[in-house]
């Protein structure tokens, strides 16, 4: 308690440098914090996208020619590369094969309340995978796949404006002008979800997962396949990477390459190029190096601030010292009266931070998939308000505190007792 009254006497004294220190520190920790939030946000276990941690994907495939290297095919995995070379493996619990939510029209069968869709095509085993809240209905199985009418999934925010209430399991609908069966409907799902987004889901039909050549690998499938546990994703990669090659030996003039995947899901989210793979090294020293300015550059102005402050402290320090107060305890003391005004910028910055991340979201997550989605960029409370967010913040604002302070506290304690009571 007495650390925090002498910091708000320091701030009464000197209100002008404590609010530009507040202020400094608010920045940092507000640009600090929107990337952290950022990431969290693309690569955490959030719904619904809950199984991040324990899933490989694929999401490219590369098909060339055994004798003519020179013949290349780039493009994606199929449904049916899945049920070969995936879907027998011991180590997975279940894995999943879905196209990009594309643009669709839904209306009523007798044609009104047209709307413009996100689409995805995908498998029962999505839905065990993905996490969707359903508010009415259930999601679709095997046992409807080529039905005499198609079953689908929609969002609510599509259930309202057809029909104007989210109770439309049973009811009927145009998808692109062929009647389909509504079988359960889910809470609307953001836009951040990469694999998981879109506002209509149906199913395949079951003739993309046969084989009749090595064109059948080729597809337009991103695969999402949930391990048991994270320790099994050695040994997935090295189950696929077997199956592939036996594939390969059964097929003449071509061969199929899966170019060094499965990824995980910081590699998959960069993972933009069919024929060139993520550079994961690069990108973590870009987010090294960001984090490093951000924290230095607003560090030294800060410390420049500490250094007048401490001037004028100076006489301060000499009379303590006179009366026994050691180094260590000066720059003990200090640090914490430096670290109370360092949390008060922090709480601003996070607050700062919240207020960042969601004017600039559309921005911020914005990618070559999503571009003119129909859907909303909202964020998950989870990512905004999870304990590593507080905890990271925290963590930040003892670096810029012992940046900022630590070297003029250190300065200031190393002068002698007479030279600082002479002090002027």
């Amino acid at each position: 308690m007495q650390t925090i009254r002498q910091a708000f006497i320091i701030l009464k004294q000197n209100p002008l440098l404590s609010t530009i220190s507040i202020l400094g520190t608010a920045f940092a920790i507000t640009m600090i914090m929107a990337i952290v939030i950022t990431w969290q946000t693309k690569y955490a276990d959030l719904e619904p996208e809950v199984n991040r941690s324990r899933c490989l994907y694929f999401s490219a495939m590369h098909v060339q020619g055994k004798e003519n290297k020179d013949w290349n095919n780039y493009g994606k995995p199929s449904a049916a590369f899945m049920k070969e070379c995936i879907q027998p493996l011991s180590e997975v619990e279940a894995c999943t094969a879905f196209s990009t939510a594309d643009v669709a029209l839904v209306s009523l069968t007798d044609g009104n309340n047209r709307l413009k869709v996100d689409a995805m095509s995908t498998d029962p085993d999505f839905w065990k995978i993905f996490n969707m809240q359903f508010l009415d209905g259930r999601s679709f199985t095997e046992a409807e796949r080529g039905g005499e009418m198609m079953s689908v999934v929609i969002c609510a925010s599509v259930a309202r404006k057809l029909f104007g209430t989210v109770e439309a399991a049973g009811r009927q609908m145009l998808l692109n002008r062929e009647v389909v069966r509504i079988i359960g409907v889910v809470k609307d799902v953001s836009v951040t979800a990469k694999d998981a987004y879109a506002q209509v889901w149906s199913m395949y039909h079951s003739g993309e997962l046969n084989v009749t050549g090595w064109w059948s690998y080729n597809g337009n499938r991103t695969i999402a396949v949930l391990a048991r546990t994270p320790d099994d994703f050695l040994a997935i990669k090295q189950g696929v990477e077997k199956r592939v090659k036996d594939v390969n030996a059964g097929l003449e003039q071509r061969q199929i390459d899966i170019m060094e995947q499965p990824d995980n899901i910081v590699a998959h989210v960069n993972h933009v190029w069919s024929n060139v793979g993520p550079n994961l090294p690069m990108l973590y020293l870009q987010y090294g190096i960001a984090l490093f300015i951000i924290l230095l550059v607003p560090s030294l102005n800060l410390c420049g601030l500490s250094n007048s402050r401490m001037q004028q402290r100076v006489s301060e320090l000499g009379v303590r010292k006179a009366f026994g107060a050691t180094d260590g305890t000066l720059i003990r003391q200090i640090l914490n009266e430096n670290l109370v005004l360092t949390l008060i910028g922090g709480a601003v910055g996070l607050i700062f931070s919240y207020l960042a991340i969601y004017v600039m979201r559309t921005w911020l997550f914005t990618n070559s998939q999503n571009i003119g989605t129909a859907g909303d960029f909202s964020l998950s409370m989870d990512a905004l308000f999870s304990p590593m967010v507080f905890a990271l913040a925290f963590i930040f604002c003892l670096v810029i505190n012992l940046l900022s302070a630590g070297l003029p506290a250190w300065l200031a304690t190393r002068r002698t007792i007479v030279d600082s009571l002479n002090d002027k």
